[in-house]
């Protein structure tokens, strides 16, 4: 079975408005002024996302100049509920499990009381290519916000700050963790690398020998719509650009040299 954790996130998160949005305006405004100040204080940067109106609002503390964020990439309002600007200079690796640790997170608050849902947090330390592709450890913490109303859920905020770099990070650094009670919910035990499919991992081998979609298609006894799709999923998964980014990027999740699979 293909795994997929962003596409199941997305098709459990977004809700089916195009910008137009069934948050409160007046709750909404709200929490737009605490991302902005969150951002301010912690010199982070805080995502408010919009779940009914697939939209996200992006507020940027001084931590952007560190990840040689320009102003024309600072965007403001993003018509997603993804911050991809961030999010692509990610370590598809780590990428990969906060994915698994969101969608873990989202059916844990689905199934809680109502009141219990805003006491949770999901945390995840992440490799950010920053300035001259130097990585940066970060913070990133998801919340899903306290809305009037039975749907759910509304709202999410993602804040992202700057690790310490003395800082000694335990084994286990992905997490689900309560505010109020202090419990930690481990991470579910699953094989990261498995985000990529049998088949994907096919096309992949055969995009290294220089195939193009017809020539796959014949050789896997497929047709070119599905081999076409197929290479659309690896970009998404590992989030790169185009096939030569894809395949250098997996061999890197896997420590393998650039010239094999």
């Amino acid at each position: 079975m293909e795994l997929d954790f962003k596409k199941v996130l997305n098709k459990n998160l977004v809700g089916k408005g195009l910008r137009n949005t069934s948050v409160d305006l007046s709750v909404l405004k709200y929490y737009k002024q605490y991302a902005k100040t969150y951002a301010d204080i912690h010199n982070g940067i805080a995502v408010l996302s919009d779940l009914t109106a697939n939209w996200s609002f992006t507020y940027m503390g001084a931590i952007a100049e560190r990840l040689h964020m320009t102003p024309s990439t600072r965007k403001l309002e993003i018509n997603s509920i993804w911050e991809d600007f961030l999010l692509e200079r990610v370590h598809p690796e780590d990428l990969a499990i906060k994915h698994i640790l969101e969608l873990q997170f989202l059916d844990m608050v689905k199934k809680m009381d109502p009141k219990e849902r805003c006491r949770y947090q999901a945390n995840s330390v992440l490799r950010v290519a920053g300035k001259d592709g130097q990585n940066i450890m970060i913070s990133h913490q998801i919340v899903y916000l306290d809305t009037p109303g039975e749907e759910f859920p509304q709202l999410a905020l993602c804040n992202y700050t700057l690790l310490a770099d003395t800082e000694d990070l335990p084994s286990n650094r992905n997490y689900i963790f309560n505010q109020v009670s202090g419990e930690v919910y481990p991470i579910e035990k699953q094989d990261v690398k498995d985000i990529m499919s049998l088949r994907e991992k096919e096309i992949l081998r055969c995009i290294r020998l220089g195939m193009i979609s017809k020539d796959i298609a014949e050789k896997l006894g497929l047709s070119v719509n599905t081999v076409n799709r197929h290479r659309q999923n690896i970009l998404q998964k590992l989030r790169v650009r185009n096939s030569h980014e894809a395949i250098r990027i997996y061999n890197k999740m896997y420590h393998q040299e650039d010239t094999s699979l």
